[in-house]
């Protein structure tokens, strides 16, 4: 079963190829319908065009905002062709039959990008077109429904070779339109809601690309973007290296998160498997890159280094050292970048580090649904900052824990980490007992414990956590505090001459 185009309505905002197309219809016989700025394209190409006023009686009504929405082209739209008194009472009212409508909307996401006031924003907002798309894909066993020039060629070749449209592209075509309508209302319930978690929740992603496959070969994997988004690693500009993979995206997210707690000072964290491996601060992006590489140089090998500040030469002479997956940064100079284009099989990644000032949320797919939340920002003030232990923290000891406090912020639980007050030394992160995140952490460090303070994501169930950390040399310690044992951790914290703060907030990250 197929279906001949024997007449078109065709509305567009987006001209881009339309009057070759309606060229080629009109070259197979099709009678074309049209409206305002469309109809006067078409004539231009030279194609007899019948105004749709002629049927609906008006040409438009306040201001362009009515146009096309009339009884005659919709009864034209959906009556179907198997059932006699929907065919009566078109051919009683003297109403034509729509076998092809060709409509794209207004640009409302476009406008989002170019105005912040309202009523522009509002205008932009399409009504008859998506109703007549809505119209005809649920007809699409009678109507061929266009929804984007990009398929124009298409239509055309399968016009030139069966002189109609198959069934199976007629349904195509009409569950793209669905899906470009729904993807059309979903950014524009998202543009005007306030309510973070809504009763129903609509998700506007958009086909960046098709990855070569997902965390494993055996996995199909793609790329979408939010359009609504205004951060995020989705809008890095890659200078350099061969395309990203998925476990690619996951740990440049990963370290983008990372290096946005430091977003305002010069800093890099090295990332392996969605956990940070390095953090470091410094004077220099020199320095702090050395002092990320010294926290897990081992663990660094084949991870992916961001970067808070502008990528120079010293710098980049010493990355192209080691091997990297990916390098994320805001930008980089001539001899850097000509420099690490060199390394073949380095991704290089420019993004600007952007802190959006609207509420984010984080979506996690599970089985047979979605979990969403507002994501733990940079830079979140503790909700308090407690020293609970005899012993006062010095200067140095304070300026550390407040580094190593928001360098936890983007490990993975269970975690721990020793630090001083710029470099990360050792990180215990991902582990199910804190006893074990904390003798990972020590093993990391190294040599480098004596004097150093730790961080804990969550708080320490019992002493043992503590005691493992002051037996490798630790002298301070900074958790959230929250467990019914909080004192007998605190006295033990006293018996072994530690500082013990707490934070009253708690960064899990799982």
């Amino acid at each position: 079963m197929s279906i001949s185009i024997r007449r078109a309505l065709i509305s567009v905002w987006n001209k881009n190829g339309v009057v070759e197309f309606g060229q080629e219809l009109s070259s197979n016989g099709v009678e074309i319908y049209s409206t305002g700025g469309t109809g006067k394209a078409l004539k231009t190409g030279g194609i007899d065009v019948i105004p749709l006023e002629t049927l609906t009686g008006f040409e438009q009504l306040i201001g362009g905002r009515v146009k096309t929405l009339h009884p005659k082209v919709f009864a034209g739209i959906l009556a179907r062709r198997d059932l006699d008194e929907h065919l009566k009472s078109l051919d009683d009212q003297s109403i034509p039959i729509f076998d092809m409508i060709v409509v794209n909307l207004y640009p409302f996401m476009e406008t989002l990008k170019k105005t912040d006031i309202e009523m522009e924003r509002l205008e932009m907002i399409d009504i008859g077109g998506v109703a007549l798309l809505r119209a005809a894909a649920k007809n699409y066993p009678s109507v061929v429904v266009v929804s984007e020039p990009a398929d124009y060629g298409e239509i055309i070749a399968e016009l030139k070779e069966h002189n109609e449209i198959t069934m199976e592209t007629s349904r195509k075509l009409a569950a793209k339109a669905f899906r470009h309508t729904c993807f059309y209302d979903s950014v524009i319930a998202g543009t005007l809601s306030t309510e973070p978690f809504p009763e129903k929740y609509p998700v506007s992603l958009q086909l960046e690309r098709e990855l070569r496959y997902g965390e494993n070969p055996h996995q199909k994997a793609a790329l979408y973007s939010d359009p609504l988004s205004e951060t995020g690693v989705v809008q890095a500009e890659q200078l350099w290296g061969k395309k990203l993979s998925y476990n690619n995206f996951l740990d440049l997210d990963a370290v983008y998160n990372a290096i946005m707690e430091f977003s305002n000072e010069t800093a890099c964290a090295i990332v392996k498997h969605l956990s940070p491996c390095g953090i470091a601060r410094g004077d220099s992006l020199l320095e702090a890159y050395e002092g990320a590489l010294s926290g897990d140089p081992m663990s660094a090998f084949g991870g992916i280094a961001g970067f808070t500040r502008k990528i120079d030469l010293p710098t980049a002479e010493k990355i192209s050292k080691h091997f990297f997956e990916c390098i994320l940064a805001p930008d980089y100079n001539d001899d850097a970048l000509e420099l690490l284009k060199k390394k073949k099989n380095l991704r290089l990644m420019k993004l600007k580090l952007h802190r959006s000032d609207k509420e984010q949320l984080q979506f996690r797919g599970i089985s047979g649904g979605m979990l969403v939340q507002s994501v733990d920002p940079p830079e979140h003030k503790p909700e308090k900052w407690e020293v609970v232990s005899k012993r006062k923290p010095t200067p140095e000891e304070d300026k550390a824990l407040r580094f190593v406090w928001r360098a936890i912020r983007s490990i993975k639980s269970n975690s721990v980490i020793i630090g001083g007050e710029d470099i990360v030394y050792g990180i215990g992160g991902g582990l199910p007992s804190r006893v074990d995140a904390a003798k990972l952490s020590i093993t990391k460090a190294e040599d480098k414990i004596d004097g150093a303070v730790a961080a804990s994501d969550a708080f320490f169930p019992f002493p043992d956590g503590v005691e493992v950390l002051a037996e490798a040399g630790v002298k301070a310690v900074v958790q959230p505090g929250g467990s019914i044992r909080d004192q007998k951790v605190t006295d033990r914290a006293d018996e072994l001459g530690l500082v013990m703060i707490h934070t009253g907030t708690r960064h899990f990250r799982h």
